[in-house]
């Protein structure tokens, strides 16, 4: 009898609880604390697979992103059913190794197959869109990827890009980025991540934190990206806009990612204002 009524005394008290918090806590309140405001974003060029090694593995790949447990993922450099990659559809593999949504976009006609960037969210994707940047004649075609998310019941834009390596043609990319993300708007929180071929201190980089904040410029320590083995330039980014509170940002270098790719991933932590 003793051990029963210790038992109701504790379910007493767990419903009371469980009426305090309610009565306490609004239900917007409630959900912060059911679910946590703050989300993950990683940016990686994986070069198709393909590390300094030589080797093809999209397991190494898998492996570093799983390790973070991002909930938002811009690629750039990625196959779909190349032959140089045996015809895998890359953003597909890593999306269901993952468990993770996907969009994917076909920037490049490539050895029977297609090239280009991909967005993978643990977060529902409610719109997608490939935007292709004007380039000149004979160069390989670039763009914008750009996806609207919903995260924790509000909307965010992600823009995943890759811009040329040539400097001309990068400072006209900017520009058309730069326009396309005006063009939706500053209203809602968004970021723009990807490999944008410029170090921080180039008038393209300039062009683009005079809107945006460069979460990379915010670390103590300027964390190369590229070439991974031996980094000694920042190329690959993750901005915002002032929608965002940045809670963190690391590049990420270990004995894996600086042989996976020619690129070292960027991961940054975020928290709604």
């Amino acid at each position: 009898m003793f051990k029963k009524f210790l038992l109701f005394i504790l379910f007493i008290g767990i419903i009371a609880a469980g009426v305090y918090i309610l009565r306490k806590n609004p239900e917007d309140q409630l959900k912060k604390i059911v679910y946590p405001s703050e989300f993950r974003v990683m940016t990686y060029n994986i070069h198709h697979g393909v590390g300094n090694d030589g080797l093809y593995s999209l397991s190494r790949i898998v492996r570093i992103i799983r390790d973070y447990a991002p909930h938002i993922v811009c690629l750039n450099g990625v196959d779909c059913k190349t032959e140089r990659t045996y015809r895998d559809d890359q953003a597909r593999i890593l999306a269901a190794e993952l468990g993770m949504e996907y969009t994917f976009a076909r920037n490049v006609s490539l050895q029977g197959g297609w090239y280009g960037n991909v967005i993978l969210s643990k977060y529902p994707i409610y719109f997608a869109e490939n935007k292709i940047f004007s380039a000149a004649e004979n160069l390989e075609p670039r763009s914008v990827l750009h996806a609207i998310l919903s995260v924790h019941e509000k909307k965010l834009h992600v823009y995943c890009t890759h811009l040329s390596v040539d400097s001309v043609n990068s400072a006209g990319e900017m520009k058309e980025l730069i326009n396309h993300v005006l063009d939706w708007g500053l209203d809602e929180p968004l970021i723009i991540a990807g490999d944008l071929n410029v170090t921080p201190d180039s008038k393209t980089i300039n062009d683009l934190t005079y809107y945006f904040n460069d979460l990379g410029s915010l670390s103590k320590v300027e964390s190369m990206t590229y070439p991974a083995g031996e980094p000694v330039k920042r190329i690959d980014y993750i901005l915002m806009n002032d929608k965002l509170k940045p809670l963190s940002i690391q590049t990420v270098s270990n004995d894996i990612s600086r042989v996976a790719s020619d690129h070292l991933p960027v991961f940054a932590r975020f928290q709604f204002k």
